[in-house]
């Protein structure tokens, strides 16, 4: 059994305020070597999720720590549970690192610009790191900029891109950012939620959507 005695404590609780004070959304998280994959899941379970929420809305229970998601169809109880994409506030280099091919939850991300070809550049992740991402919409086209309803996401790899840099800042940033292709639509809302501050979509038919 480890005791820590009040030195120690004092000295690791020290260690991780410098740890979160030094870390940037940039460097919060190492995604990986660059590169992006297009082969399916290798596991049965994330299959069938890509199939079934495939351009569906669906319901979120009230968890903060892992997502309990369900379709407005399913009997009442049925859930399958999926990670929260960067999980909660991870706190050093490497914690939580997400792996590519598999399926979170992205929620709490904003949207910054839209990009080219049905792609956006969101800011996405937990409460205290929010890392630059490039969204792949499949199922919806979005209109404005401002916060993203929950959506089933697959993270595919990473991307060096260039884009403008936040304003009032001039001129550009190049930077290696995660891609997230999305698999469902946002989360379902009803009539009396308040949505101000949402950025407004559409879902657009399968005719025109990306593979």
């Amino acid at each position: 059994m480890i005791r820590w005695g009040m030195a120690s404590v004092v000295a690791l609780a020290l260690a991780l305020m410098s740890v979160v004070a030094g870390c940037t959304p940039d460097k919060a998280l190492d995604f990986g070597p660059t590169g992006e994959i297009t082969s399916p899941p290798e596991d049965q379970l994330s299959r069938d999720i890509m199939r079934d929420f495939a351009g569906r809305d669906f319901i979120l229970a009230d968890n903060d720590h892992e997502a309990h998601i369900s379709l407005t169809d399913w009997k009442p109880g049925r859930r399958i549970i999926v990670p929260f994409w960067l999980g909660v506030n991870p706190l050093y280099p490497g914690f939580l690192r997400p792996t590519v091919g598999h399926l979170y939850v992205m929620s709490q991300s904003t949207l910054v610009r839209p990009l080219s070809n049905n792609e956006y550049l969101i800011r996405a992740g937990s409460k205290l790191f929010k890392s630059d991402t490039v969204f792949e919409a499949a199922r919806t086209r979005y209109l404005d900029t401002g916060g993203m309803l929950p959506t089933v996401v697959r993270f595919a790899g990473t991307r060096v891109i260039t884009v403008p840099k936040d304003a009032p800042a001039t001129g550009t940033i190049t930077e290696k950012v995660p891609v997230l292709h999305e698999v469902s639509m946002p989360m379902h809302t009803t009539a009396d939620q308040d949505l101000s501050g949402y950025a407004k979509f559409i879902a657009i038919t399968s005719a025109t959507a990306s593979p």
